[in-house]
């Protein structure tokens, strides 16, 4: 999946909040913290009226490789982060959601007005896909009728 390009701007603003990030890991006191973390925000705001772009890229990548060399071993993720000890911790959890249409009549006696909505959604939902698997099959037939006999299926399909 391509990534969107990142100006200047977006890259600095990245680095100072990693970077004040892994302050925040280093520093255990936060009045520590925070003279450490008015200290960098006025190395960024020195060079922030650089007007040449060459040299704040230079300026970047030397920002880049200090935080490397710089980085704390260890640091804080938030629990519900990627990579933190609760990401994704009640996923196996989850019941799908075609699991309710087992229930037995008496359990869904129990939850009429829930019930009924979903058998409303669920006949909107398969009024829709059938709209669309018609309107998709209908753009693919058109398609397959355009293309020359030299073409090959994989062709065909990369345009849909």
């Amino acid at each position: 999946m391509a990534t969107a390009y990142l100006t200047h701007q977006q890259k600095v603003l990245r680095l100072y909040k990693k970077s004040l990030r892994h302050l925040e890991s280093w520093c255990i006191f936060r009045d520590k913290y925070r003279f450490y973390a008015c200290m960098m925000r006025a190395r960024f705001d020195d060079s922030k009226e650089e007007k040449d772009l060459m040299k704040a890229s230079m300026m970047l990548k030397a920002g880049e490789e200090e935080f490397w060399t710089n980085q704390h071993p260890q640091p804080y993720i938030f629990p519900e982060s990627p990579g933190g000890t609760s990401y994704e911790r009640y996923e196996c959890y989850k019941v799908p959601e075609w699991a309710l249409d087992h229930w037995h009549p008496s359990e869904k006696a129990q939850y009429p007005d829930y019930f009924s909505k979903r058998e409303q959604w669920k006949q909107l939902r398969m009024q829709s896909w059938d709209k669309e698997a018609k309107k998709n099959n209908f753009k693919k037939h058109n398609m397959q009728l355009q293309t020359s006999p030299m073409t090959s299926t994989c062709d065909v399909m990369e345009n849909l």
